[in-house]
């Protein structure tokens, strides 16, 4: 747990009253295996979507279509549809029919880069 000591008084900012605080640092708290609590994550869902693909055109001839109408998609045959993890792409995969069912066939599983996450420079904002 941290502990919050009192330093001097800061600057009155009106009617408030404030205190800088000190806090000491906090001790990391490194698994070696790397899986604890892993397994309280295991059971959580989340939305996987296969995207065929997409297509821009103006809102009239959406409205002119009926029933028979093509929608032309900008993937071509034997393409690998996309699938997006809460919205982000993580995987391309192939359509299958199993049971009755349509399904994707997994081709390749994108891992995310972290290392390019943490040498990126974070932005600065204007004050």
């Amino acid at each position: 747990m941290t502990q919050v000591t009192e330093a001097e008084p800061a600057t009155d900012t009106g009617n408030v009253e404030t205190r800088d605080a000190v806090l000491q640092e906090a001790v990391p708290n490194h698994n070696p295996t790397g899986t604890a609590k892993l397994d309280l994550l295991l059971e959580t869902a989340v939305e996987v979507q296969a995207t065929l693909g997409t297509v821009r055109m103006p809102i009239g001839q959406l409205l002119r279509m009926g029933s028979g109408s093509v929608v032309p998609l900008n993937r071509e045959v034997g393409q690998p549809v996309d699938l997006l993890l809460n919205g982000v792409p993580f995987a391309k995969g192939h359509l299958v029919v199993v049971h009755d069912r349509l399904a994707v066939r997994l081709v390749e599983v994108e891992v995310p880069d972290t290392d390019a996450d943490e040498a990126a420079p974070a932005e600065d904002t204007p004050a």
